[in-house]
């Protein structure tokens, strides 16, 4: 029915973004790493092709309805009003001819992607011959938009489907991850008391848990589930390194989904989830703020929105492992941020293999012990894998004698439980002999990476 395309409008042609945070939609992670795939790669956004005609032709309508109002009840210079004019002959134009001939042959199958619509407006325009002012160049510049749409039809848990625009997807997944990650770790926010396994005892709050428990003032006992601890309320800068390395290109489950995508999702789900507990602490200062800092060659500090998107939009699994270079990166910007002692840097690092480009110069005192280590025992490992072991302990042992601010480091590795066996997990382990310990994490279980990065390595520190 492409002769009704004229008269949509806003009202009846719902914009992709009106419900973009009802909490009702939910996506599984399978689902949100298939909208992730759809999003870096536009080509395969092709069953929205007419969802983007549609979504041109609204806004033109309201454009049009916009320009006629201006012109019918504003003052306007007489050069103002021609410009006007011809704006709308130029909309009208694309709303009476173009579109409607384009909406009947996408619904008709005969144009298949966005490269065959953009290629038959072409021709379109110059088979046309159009009497009047409108610049033809003008309408071909508007209608190069379909370039800048992806428009995405998904559909969650529940069978309900939306389609979205390019735009909004970050936003999209981001609140429906984070959201859905407050929900799994179900903790009360952390400046609350808490029951934890370590910890300040509170007396007080001990003593009123173990008389509920008893039910007799004074308790007959306290027990261990009555012992109340308190976290203290101290301001963070998260960073979470990644490896973007070529073997991150392993697929995860049969939907193809690689470990590569299930980090970004991990980055944007956290990214998003720190923002949720800012907004829900209410305090001046934020007490969470999210860094992603990717490892691969040329490294830099992911921080923002904008460059969050960036990094989702063009992060490939490719190259080697430049681990020693992505610390030493997140380091340098950590310092930069506060000299406040009561601000905690925590790094969470999470890869599925070893280091292999040592940092030159390299300024840390070695580990002799370490150093003595690996020159005793026989090993497959390469050298220079050797030496960014060897780098990588000296920069952490020197974090965690520094005294300025507290420096917390957590370390997950992608593997089977087999691979506690392998030299991957044995150099690891021996590289964080008194820092941390190495955290096996199951590759098949990674949509639950999020919610293990923040107990084992953020909440629980």
């Amino acid at each position: 029915m492409p002769h009704r395309i004229y008269f949509i409008t806003e009202a009846e042609f719902t914009d992709p973004l009106q419900h973009y945070g009802d909490v009702e939609f939910v996506l599984d992670f399978e689902d949100a790493a298939q909208v992730l795939r759809l999003w870096r790669n536009p080509h395969l956004g092709r069953s929205s092709r007419e969802g983007a005609v549609l979504s041109i032709a609204a806004k033109n309508s309201v454009a049009i309805e916009n320009i006629l109002q201006k012109i019918m009840n504003t003052y306007l210079t007489p050069e103002e009003e021609e410009r006007l004019v011809n704006e709308l002959k130029l909309l009208r134009f694309i709303g009476d001819h173009v579109l409607p001939d384009v909406l009947e042959r996408v619904n008709r199958n005969e144009l298949q992607t966005l490269e065959d619509i953009l290629k038959y407006i072409q021709d379109l325009l110059r088979e046309l011959k159009y009497e009047g002012t409108v610049d033809l160049q003008q309408l071909a510049d508007k209608l190069n938009q379909l370039k800048d749409i992806v428009d995405i039809e998904i559909t969650d848990a529940f069978g309900r489907k939306k389609r979205i625009s390019r735009e909004s997807v970050m936003d999209l997944l981001g609140k429906i991850l984070g959201r859905y990650l407050l929900k799994q770790i179900s903790v009360a926010p952390i400046d609350e008391i808490q029951k934890r396994p370590r910890g300040t005892i509170r007396l007080k709050e001990t003593y009123k848990s173990a008389i509920l428990g008893s039910q007799t003032i004074p308790p007959t006992s306290v027990k261990q589930e009555d012992i109340v601890r308190v976290k203290k309320d101290r301001r963070s800068l998260v960073y979470l390194i990644v490896d973007m390395s070529q073997s991150m290109r392993k697929t995860v489950f049969e939907g193809k989904m690689s470990r590569l995508d299930g980090a970004l999702l991990t980055s944007l789900s956290l990214y998003y989830y720190f923002k949720l507990i800012n907004r829900r602490k209410r305090k001046r200062h934020d007490m969470f703020k999210l860094a992603v800092v990717p490892i691969r060659k040329n490294t830099a500090v992911v921080d923002d929105d904008k460059k969050m998107e960036h990094l989702l939009l063009s992060a490939e699994a490719k190259g080697k492992t430049y681990m020693v270079q992505a610390v030493q990166a997140a380091i340098e910007h950590a310092k930069k941020q506060h000299l406040d002692k009561d601000i905690d840097v925590q790094f969470t690092i999470v890869t599925d293999g070893m280091p292999n480009v040592p940092s030159l110069p390299f300024n840390y005192r070695k580990s002799d012990a370490l150093t003595r280590y690996f020159s005793e025992i026989q090993t497959k490992t390469k050298p220079e894998t050797i030496e960014c072991l060897v780098q990588l302990n000296a920069i952490f042992t020197s974090l965690k004698k520094d005294r300025s601010r507290k420096w917390n480091i957590s370390y997950f590795l992608m593997g089977t439980e087999t691979l506690r066996n392998k030299e991957l997990y044995i150099h690891t382990k021996q590289m964080l002999k008194g820092i941390t310990r190495p955290i096996l994490i199951d590759p098949a279980q990674i949509k639950r990476l999020g919610e293990q990065i923040l107990k084992e390595s953020i909440l629980y520190a």
